[in-house]
């Protein structure tokens, strides 16, 4: 049970964070919007701010190590340390070389067992952590089954795509510019018109017979409004984080001004766009007499959902008071940003304590130390002893003890690995250079580079994927001599690290690589000059283009795409008709990005190709290149079998999927 300890103390400590800075932001939200009484714009923006930027302050002050002025560390009991790779094989400098053998067992380490208290210190978060895991998931639960109910209840709905109503629906879309497609169902479950998803709204049967052509123009446009808001996604989403932080109370009092908010901006969108607030306040009193409470059973956009606001809507209807500015609006939004940004750099941050190892005598570590200093955070003992070890007579040892010394990340062993450099076993040569590149300092970039002329090829290929570590200071010559190893694999790496160290002089020998006998070494070398940007290899891309292998010739089109180097219109046709789906689908979309119009016949033959992905390439391609023949492939392809086709089509002639 040790593994998931640090993770459980982790989240318990954002937990805490979390419930400290939402209570700010929230707390804050909640007193702006109730002395200043603020339009429903500004308290909208407010409370969605609140609610969201709590789930990241703290991230984001754990990510930039920010030292808050009230920063909380929780205290962790400690621990007894486990032992390392290579503790068993550490002997004191006259003993007999250590090996596999009884006596190494009886000398390791005994740990004392932790106390009983410092035990339930460590298990409480754990404990806690699991609690709040087991409560979240039943309360979404409860929530996720509440909204199958809901959908069961209307699952009689039936779509009214004729009559009056879907006309003025559609008039509505047309005045008001709401491009997305509305589908328009009527229930007798239901006594409220409300917003489902993002796309459907759904009216009681009452609304034909009980409401005029006005009130249902009304009624409609108010439900546009929770559509083009996305209020039933924002409902959903603080529905979700109230039920999942149960333990933040303010979190339903962000739900429910949400909602209300909600309501309020919707009456004013239907206001602006049908002109007429008395029409929206006849259909909200008609509506009212239809429900007695909350038919739903959860938070949903609807017109009249919640009783208790529908006199204070009514009566701001009949008012007739403007909506906020869109000034006003941004100015509460910079003061927002401006709140949230203070609660990362003041607010305070719950991290996790970081408890000392037990020595054998008992005693811990001090509190005092500092975990940005590796040398206090070791033990000095163990340390010594392990690079006492890289001179063991037995390479084992040497090999156990130089990846027990990168493991620990201590300064101290860099220079005794160094040394290990020239050990007679090349696998304690390959380990020393794993462990210097886990330490990452940059005086071992010298002694590693010293290896690249290694006789033995795993030396070889560690020492290159070594000094990818570094990005600078790394000497480019010797792995330029690697371009022409006898191991593939070795000429991979060493492509690569050029790659990574932005090596643009290597183009050249780099390019010499197009006729390598490893497809692999071909397809990285077409890469890495892609990605330098040599201008120099473009001669080489190109005849990489008809390469044996689809690899080459797909990694090929997209470095001629990277320098912006020109294709030949044939051979970039002969490409679209390929073996390879993936090159005759990267083929299509260089020939749309490039306007080649010779290429359209042959586009038009890839909307019927086998592989969905090239068909949906082809269409689009044909969408960037500008003449009528392309227009013309583009309406054919609407009657395409395949809805991404179609879908691509559309978009690309203008039109509605």
């Amino acid at each position: 049970m040790t593994a998931p300890a640090p993770l459980a103390s982790s989240l318990f400590a954002w937990l805490l964070t979390y419930l400290i800075h939402s209570t700010v932001l929230l707390g804050v939200a909640w007193l702006v919007t109730r002395r200043r009484r603020l339009e429903p714009g500004a308290s909208d923006l407010l409370w969605k701010v609140a609610l969201l930027a709590s789930l990241v302050t703290g991230t984001i002050q754990a990510r930039l190590r920010l030292s808050t002025p009230a920063a909380v560390t929780l205290p962790v009991a400690a621990f007894p340390a486990a032992p390392t790779v290579a503790e068993p094989a550490i002997a004191p400098s006259n003993a007999a070389p250590v090996g596999p053998s009884t006596e190494t067992t009886s000398t390791a380490l005994h740990r004392p067992s932790p106390p009983s208290s410092a035990l339930f210190t460590r298990s409480l978060p754990l404990l806690t952590v699991l609690l709040w895991g087991v409560i979240a998931l039943a309360s979404s639960l409860y929530y996720v089954a509440r909204r199958l109910i809901l959908v069961g209840r209307l699952a009689d709905r039936r779509a009214v795509s004729d009559g009056p109503l879907a006309a003025t629906l559609a008039d509505l879309q047309r005045a008001t510019g709401y491009r997305r497609r509305v589908r328009l169902t009527m229930a007798r479950t239901i006594s409220s018109p409300v917003a489902l998803g993002l796309s459907e709204i759904c009216v009681p049967e009452l609304a034909l017979s009980e409401l005029g052509a006005e009130q249902q123009r009304s009624m409609l446009a108010h439900e546009l409004a929770h559509l083009a808001r996305r209020d039933s996604v924002w409902l959903a989403g603080a529905s979700l984080i109230e039920r999942f932080f149960f333990f933040q109370p303010l979190n339903r009092l962000a739900r429910r001004e949400l909602e209300t908010a909600a309501e309020y901006l919707s009456d004013e969108w239907a206001m602006r766009k049908t002109g007429s607030a008395v029409s929206l306040a006849k259909c909200l009193a008609t509506v009212a007499e239809w429900i007695q409470a909350s038919p739903l059973g959860v938070p949903v956009a609807g017109l009249a959902e919640r009783r208790s606001l529908l006199v204070a809507r009514i009566a701001r209807l009949l008012d007739g008071r403007l909506p906020s500015s869109p000034a006003s609006r941004r100015g509460w939004a910079i003061a927002a940003a401006l709140g949230v940004v203070a609660t990362i750099a003041a607010a305070p941050r719950v991290s996790q304590g970081v408890g000392g190892p037990v020595t054998t005598s008992g005693t811990t570590a001090t509190p005092t130390q500092s975990a940005a200093e590796p040398v206090a955070n070791q033990d000095t003992t163990v340390v010594k002893a392990l690079i006492a070890r890289l001179k063991d007579e037995n390479a084992g040892v040497r090999r156990a003890a130089a990846h027990s010394l990168g493991q620990l990340g201590d300064p101290r062993a860099v220079q005794p690995l160094i040394v290990v450099l020239a050990d007679s076993d090349a696998e304690v040569r390959s380990t020393a250079v794993d462990a210097l590149a886990d330490l990452e300092d940059p005086r071992a970039i010298g002694p590693i580079a010293g290896l690249l002329k290694d006789p033995v090829t795993d030396v070889r290929h560690n020492a290159l994927s070594a000094l990818s570590h570094w990005e600078q200071g790394v000497p480019t010559a010797p792995v330029v001599a690697l371009l022409d190893d006898p191991s593939a694999d070795v000429r991979h790496e060493a492509v690569d690290l050029l790659e990574h160290l932005h090596a643009r002089s290597a183009g050249g020998a780099i390019a010499r690589l197009i006729h390598d006998p490893s497809a692999d070494v071909r397809s990285a070398a077409v890469q890495a000059l892609g990605n330098l940007g040599a201008q120099s290899g473009a001669a080489a891309i190109t005849e990489a283009l008809g390469d044996a292998n689809a690899d080459v010739r797909h990694a090929a089109l997209s470095a001629l795409n990277d320098l912006k180097a020109p294709i030949a219109e044939a051979t970039l046709l002969n490409l679209m008709k390929d073996a390879s789906a993936d090159v005759r689908q990267r083929a299509a979309e260089l020939a749309g990005e490039r306007s080649v119009v010779a290429a359209i016949p042959a586009l038009r033959r890839l909307i019927d190709d086998p592989r969905g992905d090239v068909r949906e390439a082809a269409t689009e391609a044909l969408g960037h290149i500008a003449d009528p023949a392309a227009r013309q492939a583009l309406q054919a392809a609407l009657q395409s079998p395949d809805p991404k086709v179609r879908r691509a089509a559309a978009e690309a002639l203008g039109q509605d999927p």
